[in-house]
């Protein structure tokens, strides 16, 4: 069975289409592997975009949570300081959601967000277990069980997946680094091909 993953959105709704719908013509399941927002413009529109996936094939498709969506989470649930939020690219993802004037953003945030995008948010998987493969967001959270591994959350400045024998780097700069890709990574042939 081929397996498709597919590295760090970041709010990038036009290569995650191109992307997911070339990997589903090609794939039996897809795994995506986190961060779906901040930094790139439109994090709302890709959290809809996964949502319909996940209704259209619940079948065929796995969603892990990355450290952007966790704390994007975080900020939504509880009252903490939303700094390290906009450290991250945040600003970015409220600007997704809500128009300007932007007083009073975080306040506005919480009451806007749908309830699907938190219902989604929070079914996030840590990791995905497959035959002779395993994924997560960051491969430093992981024991490695002699699966070959396959993750984001370490953008490749070549922008290019860092392939070994042992694992797959696949987030590749997409909208965190100018001209960044969004990576498809297909188990077991191990080939792999980007967003244009």
């Amino acid at each position: 069975m081929n397996t498709a993953f597919i590295g760090d959105i970041h709010g990038c709704l036009e290569e995650l289409i191109y992307v997911s719908r070339r990997a589903l013509a090609e794939a039996e399941r897809l795994v995506f592997l986190g961060d779906y927002v901040d930094r790139g413009p439109n994090s709302k529109a890709v959290i809809d975009e996964l949502i319909s996936l996940k209704s259209e094939y619940p079948q065929r498709t796995v969603f892990l949570g990355g450290n952007h969506d966790a704390e994007f989470i975080r900020v939504l649930k509880t009252d903490v300081a939303p700094d390290l939020f906009l450290r991250m690219g945040g600003a970015k993802t409220i600007r997704s959601y809500l128009e300007p004037p932007y007083e009073q953003a975080l306040p506005r945030l919480r009451s806007e967000v749908p309830r699907s995008h938190l219902e989604f948010l929070s079914t996030l998987q840590p990791a995905y277990f497959g035959v002779g493969v395993m994924a997560v967001h960051d491969k430093s959270d992981i024991a490695i069980d002699g699966r070959f591994v396959v993750a984001g959350h370490n953008s490749q400045a070549s922008l290019k997946p860092r392939i070994t024998q042992d694992f797959a780097l696949i987030d590749t700069g997409c909208g965190t680094i100018r001209g960044g890709r969004l990576t498809c990574f297909v188990w077991p042939s191990k080939d792999w091909w980007q967003s244009p």
